[in-house]
């Protein structure tokens, strides 16, 4: 079938109208549309498919459908022949079939697919789940065993350094195997901190804090290995920040020590620089950037590239797996923070740990009326002004000498009571100078209260009668201890009574070596299994209880759960765990411990939860 001339002129005008083409292509269409009405050439079909797949625009489909409903229209009432109408029917239906039938059908095979994919989609993630709750289990299993022997040795090391009765090369022996078994405990860790990081089980802690404070804390980590490195020094530049933070510091301290850990590590001689600088966000936000510089072994730009990456140990003779980089590059990301380096190659590196911290709406300390008296043997530089500022604006009575000789006689001709503080910062001489007059000042009843703080003290002698000694700096709420009080708490403290229950029993042996030592009226009842230390309770109060989670027989949270069942008063109750897991310490929560104590045991966290618990008992 033939159209003809008057028919070819109002398909292409139709053409035109409905997609806006010049004549010239208009007239292209209308001779594909011929074709396929006069021998049946599909190729006009498969363009048109084309189109429509390629569009995917159910506006241009639309026109499609209305031009093909026009032109079968227009067609087939201006055909008079019945062969030709059943062609135009033919081809039209053919049309129809292939452009939107068919198209209807491979949408259903989709969709049936679709559901096929799904369904392995959801078994698949199944599996991983189930693959991944093993794995979990089984690290944590692994972790268990691994703490609870790393507890066994730590406890065991420090109790014989403490005894002191070791010298010469069995002593080197000790502090080899003390080191060697901190580098373990540090390797575990690692370990699990990946495996938290990839299975989205790492927990944030906020809390507030001063960043000075924290700061302090990090440098202190990393001091004995800055002793074995005598031609190294660590030079500190940080901004003072008049206000308590509010954020993860646990998490924020592991980024900064995983980095100047590995600046210590990496550098021989020189320097490394620790560096802090913060700008306001918002009224209840502040940028803080942490900078970390290094005169180390540096990085090429191919070990530059893959510094992040797990287990991206250099070919060097330094220790490690190659996985701190990776989890503090993991933890500021999870913290919505960030991590960049700068490194030359045999010049050094640069770090910078840029995060957005939350300002604490307790901002201030209390110092009103407190008597603070500095000497500074050189001229106070920028931190140091703001920090007298600071206090100043706390309500504190601060007097600044840099005159020893009108400092000294200041001090001695005190008629009244002493200052709560005094701090120094001075030369070799000048600090044991002050040491023997320390010494003296503490035997007058007017300086019983006064407590005296060397700062910026790296020399290499002992001073034996400052209170607080700081290498670098003292934090801010140092001025904030008051110094009877603490005395006075201390002496005051009741004894109590302790159960532990553990199946292992250099874990019991520990524990009580630790406690005997630091607290030698408590009494310490223990038991090896939840059978036991029911019935241990059952028979005998107790002013606190500390609980192995994973025991055979019974468990921890199900010994736990027996307790309260009891109807006994219940006090507080510890977990005892080295499964430190998100979802193991929720559970813990859940059943109403009133804490975590995790294993290997670090006696200062014990300490201070007994002091507690000893606080507690003596106020009631």
């Amino acid at each position: 079938m033939r159209l003809k001339d008057n028919q070819k002129d109002r398909l292409a005008q139709i053409i035109q109208k409905r997609f806006k083409l010049n004549a010239t292509k208009a007239k292209v269409v209308v001779d594909g549309f011929e074709g396929l009405l006069q021998n049946g050439d599909t190729q006009f079909i498969y363009d048109l498919n084309y189109m429509i797949f390629h569009r995917r625009n159910h506006r241009f489909t639309k026109k499609i459908l209305n031009t093909i409903v026009e032109t079968y229209t227009y067609l087939f009432d201006d055909t008079k022949d019945i062969e030709d109408k059943n062609k135009i029917r033919e081809i039209f239906e053919k049309l129809f079939d292939v452009l939107f039938i068919e198209r209807c059908k491979y949408s259903k095979q989709l969709e049936e697919k679709s559901k096929i994919t799904q369904k392995i989609l959801q078994h698949t993630t199944k599996r991983l789940n189930e693959t991944l709750e093993t794995q979990e289990l089984m690290i944590a299993n692994i972790s268990h065993e691994m703490r609870t022997s790393l507890n066994a040795i730590n406890g065991y090391l420090a109790i014989i350094n403490d005894k002191d009765v070791l010298q010469g090369e069995d002593k080197q022996y000790l502090n080899k195997a003390t080191h060697a078994t901190r580098t373990l405990k540090e390797l575990v860790s690692d370990i699990l901190s990946v495996t938290k990081l990839n299975s989205g089980q790492l927990e944030i802690q906020k809390s507030n804090f001063w960043l000075d404070k924290m700061l302090i804390k990090c440098i202190d980590n990393i001091a004995l290995m800055l002793q074995k490195k005598s031609k190294i020094e660590l030079r500190t530049d940080i901004e003072f920040v008049p206000y308590r933070v509010y954020g993860d510091q646990n998490h924020i301290m592991e980024i900064i020590i995983n980095i100047l850990s590995n600046a210590v590590k990496y550098t021989d001689s020189g320097y490394i620089d620790l560096k802090m600088r913060t700008s306001k966000n918002s009224d209840n936000e502040v940028k803080v950037v942490f900078e970390i510089s290094d005169t180390g072994i540096g990085m090429t730009p191919e070990q530059l590239k893959s510094i992040f990456s797990p287990y991206s140990r250099f070919k060097t003779e330094r220790q490690g797996l190659g996985l701190g980089m990776h989890i503090a590059h993991q933890l500021a990301k999870k913290l919505n923070g960030s991590l960049s380096v700068k490194s030359k190659y045999k010049e050094g590196s640069t770090f910078t740990f840029t995060i957005n911290i939350k300002i604490s709406d307790d901002k201030t300390i209390d110092l009103q009326d407190r008597k603070i008296c500095f000497y500074n043997k050189g001229h106070l530089n920028q931190t140091q002004k703001q920090r007298i500022e600071f206090l100043k604006s706390q309500g504190a009575n601060v007097h600044v000498f840099d005159d020893e000789k009108i400092f000294i006689n200041h001090l001695l001709t005190v008629q009244e009571s002493g200052p709560d503080y005094v701090s120094v910062v001075s030369t070799v001489d000048g600090y044991s100078k002050f040491d023997a007059l320390i010494y003296y000042l503490k035997t007058l009843p007017n300086f019983e209260k006064t407590i005296f703080i060397a700062e910026n003290f790296r020399q290499h002698i002992s001073l034996n009668y400052f209170d607080e000694i700081y290498e670098y700096f003292s934090p801010i709420d140092v001025y904030a201890v008051n110094k009877s009080q603490d005395v006075k708490k201390f002496e005051s403290k009741v004894n109590i009574s302790i159960l532990a229950i553990d199946d292992t029993e250099t874990n019991l042996d520990i524990l009580s070596l630790f406690i005997s030592k630091k607290y030698p009226n408590i009494t310490l009842d223990m038991a090896s299994g939840g059978y036991e230390g029911i019935g241990m309770f059952k028979i005998k109060h107790y002013d606190m209880v500390m609980l192995d989670l994973k025991m055979p027989g019974l468990d921890g949270f199900e010994v736990f759960k027996k307790l309260k069942e009891l109807g006994l008063p219940l006090p507080p109750v510890y977990a005892f765990s080295a499964d430190i897991y998100k979802s193991n310490i929720e559970k813990v929560e859940e059943y109403g411990f009133a804490g975590m104590i995790e294993k290997p045991l670090q006696p200062q966290k014990l300490y201070k939860i007994i002091e507690r618990i000893m606080n507690e008992a003596d106020s009631e």
